[in-house]
């Protein structure tokens, strides 16, 4: 896989969706991104693991069992400077979006 970086402000431009597999350069950059995505499509997502080598949100509405969107982030092992979205449920299935 080669290091092709999306900083949060490309994210945006060019309207891209997250997918596994996709690299952020800091985690920052990520939660960036993710706050971003949440603006742009009107919806609420809580931190619910945060560690220095993990990274996971989840729709808010999870909780009650009725939205199953998440993403995680881990550090890469190869170049522990890079953040990689391992998991990404996409669809929210709540009435948020």
């Amino acid at each position: 896989m080669s290091n092709v970086f999306i900083d949060s402000e490309g994210f945006v431009n060019e309207d891209w969706e997250f997918y596994v597999g996709m690299q952020f350069q800091t985690i920052d950059e990520a939660k960036d991104a993710i706050k971003k995505y949440n603006l742009k499509k009107d919806v609420q997502c809580k931190v619910t693991k945060a560690t220095s080598k993990k990274y996971v949100c989840e729709c808010s509405h999870k909780a009650k069992n009725v939205c199953s969107w998440k993403i995680r982030l881990l550090k890469s092992r190869r170049n522990v400077t890079f953040w990689v979205v391992s998991v990404y449920n996409e669809t929210h299935t709540c009435s948020s979006n």
